[in-house]
């Protein structure tokens, strides 16, 4: 089910920003998690993710990785320490199940977007709900799918 009007606002990100194949991802979320850790810091959430565009040939994403933690850090070359992600006027759907089924569920924001005049503003930014860990449970995935909306009305 769709619901218009959310928000999504989160305090104390560490973030990176890559382009990169969907093979190569696991590899910069640890360096992540370790670079949080060297500064004593723990993670404060699940991972938020959006992705600003897909190089057909290549496959490699241009995607900004979020990782709520629990203090302020530094920034460094590869890492960057967010204060906030605030996100309003979205529209917002909620996804259970194996990540690789997920696109129905982004086709219907996107369909109800479109069929309601909605002027998106933001990418979609998935906000997971639960970390997995084994192959064998990745129908317990979780995750939030958020689009924000321009307010404006043409």
């Amino acid at each position: 089910m769709i619901q218009e009007h959310q928000t999504l606002h989160v305090t104390n990100l560490i973030s990176v920003r890559k382009t990169l194949t969907q093979a190569e991802v696991p590899p910069i979320i640890e360096k992540l998690a370790q670079y949080i850790k060297t500064y004593n810091a723990d993670k404060a959430g699940y991972l938020i993710s959006t992705t600003f565009c897909v190089d057909q040939q290549t496959q490699k994403m241009d995607t900004i990785f979020y990782l709520p933690i629990n203090k302020e850090i530094p920034s460094s070359e590869d890492f960057v320490f967010k204060p906030h992600l605030y996100l309003i006027n979205c529209v917002m759907i909620k996804y259970k199940g194996n990540p690789q089924n997920m696109q129905p569920a982004v086709d219907g924001l996107t369909r109800h977007v479109q069929q309601n005049n909605l002027v998106p503003i933001s990418t979609l930014y998935s906000v997971n709900q639960n970390e997995i860990l084994r192959q064998e449970d990745l129908d317990k995935f979780e995750v939030d799918i958020y689009m924000s909306i321009s307010p404006n009305i043409f």
